[in-house]
């Protein structure tokens, strides 16, 4: 990720234009990442792996985007419950 920042910062120097955030897979996922764009005072937008837990070791940002990620796990998940107790599948998957 560094890498390709840096290039693209290097192609638009002379039109001063600055990156705000970046998006990016969980193959972006790393605290390397999350410290380079912090430095560079870019906002991440990277998908944590599913495993990802909030530690103290981790950077400030990927704590964030792990707890957002989490605090949408669980309210889907409670969407979902609903359309389980409500019979879904069997309405529209009888068998």
């Amino acid at each position: 990720m560094p890498r390709l920042i840096e290039h693209v910062l290097k192609r638009n120097d002379n039109r001063d234009i600055k990156i705000k955030s970046v998006l990016g897979d969980g193959s972006y996922d790393s605290n390397e990442n999350f410290k380079y764009l912090q430095t560079k005072r870019i906002m991440p937008g990277i998908k944590a792996r599913k495993n990802s837990i909030i530690s103290l070791k981790n950077n400030i940002f990927r704590n964030r985007e792990v707890y957002s990620q989490l605090k949408d796990l669980l309210k889907w998940n409670k969407r979902k419950g609903w359309m389980e107790k409500d019979g879904w599948q069997k309405l529209h998957f009888p068998l």
